[in-house]
């Protein structure tokens, strides 16, 4: 880090000096029991002055309470009271004192940071040695190798094929037939395109076959896996009438 950006530094967080002002412990004081009050939390507070000029403040509560575990000094919920504290305390342009919570004893002292660090060296590429002949003429590099074995790329499993519902054989079922066969006159007679899902594969067989025997229509399967289906679909298609949209009469009382 350059010394300007250091003495930036500096004058952003400056070196406190001197245990706090009475006032503002009291301060400090006030705004953490407000805290504990509005979380139903009873707690007695012990402060003192910190090696680093903050404030160190011990919580004493009472009872068993969530959040809080006995011999353990800090917390998660002490941390965020800690954190809403000097974040009301430090304001802009005020003397900044940090506040430091403890449970049924004062935290400890921060470790001192070291402001200068030594700069981590990096690790430098390793230089590519050129040889050198006797009269002295530098040597070229070798040229990459540009039969290097790349890496295989994993081929997606093989997809499989659908069975053609059309040559198979499947025992007779007098009641899919009677269905199938009335969607294949419905689809014929009104000229719409009917498609049907969540077929097995020998209702699928039942369908086409139904349909074949169906005059203006023909049926046909689509789609892979749990998508496969039957489509119905006439030989004369009909266009679907326009609807024209009419506001409707609203009384005034209404609106």
């Amino acid at each position: 880090m350059s010394e300007p950006a250091m003495t930036a530094v500096a004058a952003v967080v400056p070196v406190i000096s001197g245990p706090a002002t009475p006032e503002r412990k009291a301060q400090v004081e006030t705004l953490v029991q407000g805290i504990l009050k509005h979380m139903d939390y009873p707690a007695r507070t012990e402060l003192k002055d910190m090696p680093d000029g903050g404030i160190g403040i011990a919580l004493h509560f009472q009872g068993e309470l969530p959040g809080i575990t006995v011999g353990k000094q800090r917390s998660w919920l002490v941390d965020c009271i800690q954190f809403l504290v000097n974040k009301a305390i430090n304001r802009p342009n005020v003397e900044k004192r940090w506040v430091s919570l403890g449970v049924n004893a004062f935290p400890e002292p921060r470790p001192e940071r070291n402001e200068k660090q030594a700069p981590v060296a990096k690790p430098s590429a390793p230089q590519q040695q050129v040889a050198t002949p006797a009269n002295g003429a530098k040597k070229a590099p070798p040229p990459p190798q540009k039969n290097a074995a790349k890496p295989v790329k994993e081929q997606p499993p093989p997809r499989t094929r659908e069975p053609d519902e059309r040559a198979i054989e499947v025992k007779e079922d007098p009641a899919m037939a009677k269905l199938f066969t009335t969607l294949a006159e419905k689809s014929a007679k009104s000229g719409r395109i009917y498609a049907v899902m969540s077929l097995s594969t020998d209702d699928r067989a039942r369908a086409l076959k139904a349909a074949g025997a169906v005059k203006g229509v023909s049926a046909k399967t689509e789609g892979e896996g749990h998508w496969r289906r039957v489509t119905f679909t006439p030989e004369k298609l009909t266009p679907m009438p326009s609807k024209k949209q009419v506001m409707p009469d609203y009384d005034d009382e209404e609106e």
